[in-house]
């Protein structure tokens, strides 16, 4: 899912919603790893920015996925 996130594939609105949540949280733990990586000087400060900008694109994304299925689910 890391390009573009196509709802289509999905039977159902709440699978989307539930495979979201896993990409969003997969982010997140991916984001405090490189954020560690670089603190250990194993990551040099534009390959941090690289990852990071890639990172923060596709969680804005999901994010506005999320809430647009938040909004069908009334959740």
């Amino acid at each position: 899912m890391n390009s573009s996130i196509e709802l289509v594939k999905f039977s159902s609105p709440q699978e989307a919603y539930n495979t979201l949540i896993k990409r969003k949280n997969e982010l997140e733990k991916r984001m405090n790893e490189i954020i560690m990586l670089r603190k250990q000087n194993k990551l040099s400060e534009s390959e941090f920015n690289r990852e990071k900008r890639k990172i923060e694109r596709e969680f804005i994304e999901v994010m506005d996925r999320i809430m647009q299925l938040k909004f069908i689910l009334n959740k």
